[in-house]
């Protein structure tokens, strides 16, 4: 079994103290890829689990990632919630093969070793032999010999998670523009899931981790969204970094003078071909459905290190989660919300806006396809070579009150450098 490396064994050239400056190796490596689920998914980091509303009920589970770990994370008749690997803790077997369900009990498949939902061991068959012969010895103590577990804290419906045994106070690591943020979509109202989707990506998790902190591809890369009015970089909004400038609020907010501000995205565009104001859609009523917060805001992406995106687009709200699969693969699980008191009608509303995201919506296949193009293309890039992160200047990582920018994605390689020990 190979060790993980450690990152003197790891040579990567950070040449820019301000990280606009990326070395490609951090997509493609394996090395680094294996040093990530210690430094980061193994270590003091809040890792995302699951909503409340999904475990309803006593005996409720869902599955889901913590790095390359599997876990499961249950509520219990006291009405506790717990979280553990799901390896046995005798010959490593997987436990639960649902992604998610009902159940009295945890037994292993293989010899029915039994835990109790918060992960204590509670029976062994045959502990005792059989006819004085054979079992377990007089030192086996069942209670050292419960699943792995993880701690587990809980804000505004949200479950987190760690393998550290001293994690970060939970408040302090999401910061002031997260939990405000959180209250804005989550607690106002109370959420209800109205489904799942699934999209595998042939790009690193880290990819994705940029391309939500970067409102500048929005209106470039989703054409549509400028043609149609939907989004436009004169848009009002901008981005609100935390203490330790791994999380970002990324916002845009309607305005009256958006129509006057057009005449600037038309020279934004020109010579692209690819502005065109006079495109209209066979049905409309995807992009007709108002806002139904009241408030003005049209965007709200809130990205929380190191694998969880809140996000408001329109009147579609989702639980976005990214579930690295290899330094070349990620899995991106959507949940999508609704809310407790909606009508029929405003149910349908965002069923029909959640086409904007998903494996074949307007904005996140689009999205997907661009992190494998970069995949792809960062393959054959010589050791060395660097990305550039220059949109909205280079130096200070700070808030913005404009989107065309790329400085809350260098904010999250300067923690992500910290935390990797770089």
């Amino acid at each position: 079994m190979s060790k993980v490396p450690t990152q003197s064994q790891i040579n990567l050239d950070w040449p820019k103290k301000d990280f606009s400056r990326v070395p490609y190796e951090v997509f493609t490596d394996p090395q680094v890829y294996a040093l990530e689920n210690e430094r980061i998914f193994q270590a003091d980091v809040w890792n995302y689990l699951a909503h409340e509303v999904e475990l309803a009920h006593a005996g409720d589970f869902v599955t889901n990632w913590v790095g390359s770990a599997h876990v499961v994370v249950t509520r219990d008749k006291d009405q506790s919630i717990s979280a553990f690997e799901n390896s046995c803790a005798h010959r490593g077997a997987q436990l639960v093969t649902q992604v998610r369900g009902n159940m009295l009990k945890v037994a292993c498949p293989y010899h029915l070793w039994t835990y109790s939902l918060k992960g204590d061991l509670m029976g062994v068959p045959m502990a005792q032999g059989i006819n004085g012969k054979g079992g377990m010895p007089p030192t086996f103590d069942k209670a050292q010999h419960g699943l792995r577990k993880l701690q587990v804290k809980v804000h505004a419906g949200l479950i987190f998670g760690s393998f550290s045994s001293n994690p970060p106070d939970l408040h302090e690591f999401l910061g002031p523009h997260s939990l405000s943020q959180i209250d804005r979509l989550l607690v106002q109202r109370k959420p209800k899931v109205l489904g799942y989707l699934r999209q595998r990506i042939p790009g690193n998790w880290k990819l994705y981790n940029e391309n939500v902190r970067d409102p500048y591809h929005g209106s470039l890369l989703h054409q549509f969204q400028v043609s149609f009015g939907l989004q436009q970089p004169t848009m009002k909004g901008g981005i609100k970094l935390d203490a330790d400038l791994k999380n970002t609020w990324n916002h845009s907010i309607l305005s009256e003078s958006d129509k006057e501000q057009q005449k600037w995205v038309e020279k934004a565009y020109e010579g692209t071909g690819k502005y065109n104001p006079n495109m209209k859609m066979a049905d409309p009523a995807l992009t007709q459905v108002p806002l139904d917060l009241g408030d003005g805001y049209k965007t709200t992406i809130l990205s929380i290190f190191p694998t969880l995106i809140i996000a408001q687009v329109d009147n579609t709200y989702a639980i976005r989660h990214l579930r690295p699969k290899g330094p070349d693969l990620v899995e991106l699980h959507i949940t999508y919300l609704g809310f407790e008191g909606d009508t029929p009608q405003q149910t349908y509303e965002k069923l029909l806006t959640a086409n904007f995201i998903g494996p074949s919506g307007y904005i996140s296949l689009e999205d997907g396809e661009a992190l494998r193009l970069v995949q792809e293309g960062i393959k054959s890039r010589a050791p060395g070579t660097h990305e550039v992160l220059e949109m909205g200047g280079v130096g200070a990582i700070e808030d913005t009150d404009y989107l065309s920018q790329e400085i809350s994605i260098r904010g999250f390689w300067s923690h992500y450098h910290k935390i990797m020990g770089f």
